[in-house]
């Protein structure tokens, strides 16, 4: 009987925001595959190891590299999923590990779309996203009364234009556009930041002017 897929979110950073759902899969699973950076750090790895025991698992790297291309982003899927099947055509339940919750921006919905198309059962395990662990480091609100909460990626063309909206925005992995953003947020009185929430080197910013060199994993919350 062939394995089943599983995205499994294991949060922001701080391991303790590891739902107990994630941790019975990932215990469950002999194979675990987890995106790699291309310094080698695999960061959704280090997260779930802190909180559940890897020995004798199969660890599969995982790498994606940063072309925008969307052929070559569609073929290094296809040739990820064809890794996967491998494991999963011999009976194997396999984990794959993503930062924050896999539903939001996730490599992980690609590999799982194209394991669905090859047959295989494929499941999603939800967690933290890094804006809710962001704003809870900053003890903040992210929305009140009616007001809505936009979710904008940093890349994203129309992002001016978002961040003109009602309510609060959340600019996702942001510290590659910081200057870009930084200029596009001057005449905005409240800005708050979370870069590497609870990871390491975690460090809060509660107005713009704090915001300085800030790395990929940084997270604006815009009131």
């Amino acid at each position: 009987m062939p394995g089943i897929f599983y995205g499994v979110s294991v949060g922001p950073g701080d391991p303790e925001l590891l739902t107990l759902k994630a941790v019975r899969i990932i215990n469950a699973c002999p194979v675990i595959a987890a995106p790699r950076t291309k310094n080698g750090n695999m960061i959704a790895l280090s997260i779930a190891e802190q909180t559940v025991d890897l020995t004798g698992k199969t660890i599969i790297p995982l790498d994606f590299p940063m072309n925008p291309d969307s052929t070559a982003q569609h073929e290094n899927h296809c040739r990820i999923a064809e890794q996967l099947a491998v494991y999963l055509g011999n009976g194997q339940d396999t984990a794959m590990l993503n930062i924050g919750d896999v539903s939001l921006y996730s490599s992980c919905t690609y590999i799982a779309a194209e394991l669905a198309e090859m047959g295989f059962e494929t499941k999603m395990c939800a967690g933290v996203p890094s804006f809710c662990a962001a704003a809870a480091e900053l003890s903040i609100p992210l929305s009140e009364g009616s007001k809505p909460l936009t979710i904008i990626p940093a890349q994203y063309e129309a992002a001016r234009e978002m961040l003109g909206r009602d309510g609060t925005a959340v600019i996702m992995k942001s510290g590659r556009k910081l200057s870009e953003i930084k200029e596009m947020l001057s005449g905005s009185e409240t800005v708050f930041a979370a870069e590497n929430c609870g990871l390491p080197g975690q460090r809060l910013y509660h107005n713009i002017d704090e915001i300085r060199d800030c790395g990929y994993l940084t997270v604006m919350i815009v009131k």
